[in-house]
């Protein structure tokens, strides 16, 4: 292997780090509810959590190659870094080199090769000076532009979607669109690109790229579920069908609450009323803030790792969903049960503790609510990476049975004058479990005064700080069993 294969795998190792980030959806005055998107790539590596009322597009791996670096693999997506479903739709012939290119002002932007089938398109695209050089490490972004635009267009000419998200470094990436979003819909015939800025520099770089689907299809296969399944809780859920396409087997279901939980929502709704960084939201909480634990059992009885069903589109803004959810292929002619196993559901939440920043730095403040125990670990000063400016750094131990997730806006942070600080950015880590059975999680937040449209800086942390926890996310055990056995 040469020295440049090896960067090449070696950096398609390191396409994307994980983001921590929130992931619910704000409603807004028309009623129609913008929801969170998943990240574009679903192992470890890709994941990502959108922030509060933001909507997260796509995610764009990044790696650093020769201009010519198509000649030393026979299929980019067959590299390690992807999923192992695009890896191995890829080394079944299933993606298909491009190679079309248009330059302008002295700069080349190529598509070199794309992978399609009814679940997703992934596109790697590359950009290079006129002399086939590639551009400097430290060349500008080359989609910093917001005029850019990514569409992908049915048979018609008609934009299906322009819900993309990328950011080049160096010279290459990917970028992803994920199909089906909105049920029934044209498969995508053109991949239109226009960018009229690249870096420090303005032009026209406009492309045409056909996107032929016919192979992929003919081996796409959907297996009819329509089964309905309704929760203790009294959340129904509908199961229509499972899609195995060369890349994924996708999993589609459609979720509501009854009428009769709806009241018990209420009053949750009511309790939430006011509360956590982003009050406009938390009354639609307790309906829209849920998800679904999962995982696939063999015939022999063997599980696989649980998942969250993560990708929801609104029906409307009180907890009716449609999901699309994406795994690599179920292997053909095995036998296979779907477990949806476990709710995870957002609730009211009371935790309220005092401390003194100098104190805390000292000697942990632990708090207990129920079995759940808090551990305020320490709060310092740290300049923030994005803004340059200097916030609040905060560590708390978290030891449950059941909380599964505190995302950022349900910590609410004030000092003694009355400011209140929101969190910006976090990180949650698991540890081991102990002997009641509780786990440890690990959260990491920043904080900024909220006082501030941008956050203003922290010169000093104050003599006296109240956090406050007005919401957590709980796991309640299901049990729901579907054969769903990939022909």
């Amino acid at each position: 292997m040469t020295n440049e294969e090896r960067q090449i795998q070696e950096t398609l190792r390191k396409v994307a780090g994980a983001v921590e980030t929130p992931n619910f959806q704000m409603p807004n005055k028309n009623d129609v509810v913008q929801v969170r998107r998943r990240s574009v790539f679903r192992s470890k590596k890709w994941a990502s959590i959108g922030i509060a009322s933001a909507v997260v597009l796509g995610l764009l791996g990044t790696m650093q190659v020769s201009p010519t670096f198509a000649a030393y693999v026979k299929s980019i997506f067959a590299q390690e870094g992807f999923d192992e479903g695009v890896q191995q739709a890829a080394r079944q012939g299933f993606s298909e080199t491009s190679n079309l290119s248009v330059t302008d002002q002295g700069i080349t932007l190529e598509v070199k090769e794309i992978i399609a089938d009814p679940a997703q398109v992934i596109v790697a695209l590359m950009i290079k000076q006129s002399d086939d050089k590639p551009l400097l490490p430290t060349y500008p972004s080359a989609t910093n532009a917001e005029s850019n635009a990514v569409e992908l267009l049915d048979a018609k000419g008609a934009v299906i979607s322009d819900e993309w998200g990328t950011t080049f470094e160096d010279n290459a990436g990917f970028i992803r669109f994920i199909l089906g979003k909105k049920g029934q819909e044209p498969l995508p015939k053109t991949l239109s690109i226009h960018f009229d800025e690249i870096g420090d520099r303005k032009g026209n770089w406009e492309l045409q790229v056909p996107i032929t689907m016919a192979k992929t299809t003919a081996a796409t296969t959907v297996l009819p579920v329509n089964q309905t399944q309704v929760t203790k809780h009294g959340l129904k859920m509908t199961l229509h069908q499972i899609v195995n396409t060369p890349t994924a087997t996708r999993i589609e279901l459609e979720t509501q609450w009854t009428e009769a939980s709806k009241k018990q929502l209420e009053q949750e709704a009511k309790k939430l009323t006011g509360k956590t960084t982003n009050p406009d939201y938390a009354p639609f909480l307790p309906y829209q803030q849920y998800r679904l634990g999962y995982y696939y059992e063999g015939a022999d009885g063997s599980k696989g790792k649980e998942r969250i069903i993560y990708n929801s589109y609104p029906i409307d803004r009180y907890g009716h969903f449609r999901w699309i959810n994406d795994d690599d292929p179920l292997p053909k002619g095995k036998a296979a049960t779907l477990v949806i196993n476990s709710l995870h559901k957002a609730i009211p939440y009371d935790m309220s503790v005092t401390f003194h920043p100098d104190e805390l730095n000292k000697k942990p403040v632990i708090q207990q609510v129920g079995e759940d125990i808090f551990t305020l670990k320490s709060i310092k000063l740290a300049k923030d990476d994005d803004s340059g400016k200097q916030q609040m750094e905060m560590e708390i131990d978290v030891l449950s049975k059941d909380i599964t997730r505190i995302y950022l806006p349900w910590w609410v942070l004030q000092d003694g004058q009355g400011t209140t600080y929101r969190a910006k950015k976090g990180h949650q880590s698991k540890g081991p479990v102990d002997q009641s059975g509780r786990e440890r999680a690990t959260y990491k937040i920043r904080l900024e005064d909220s006082g501030h449209w941008e956050g203003g800086e922290i010169t000093k942390l104050p003599e006296k700080i109240t956090l406050r926890l007005d919401a957590v996310q709980k796991k309640y055990p299901l049990e729901w069993r579907i054969p769903v056995t990939h022909p």
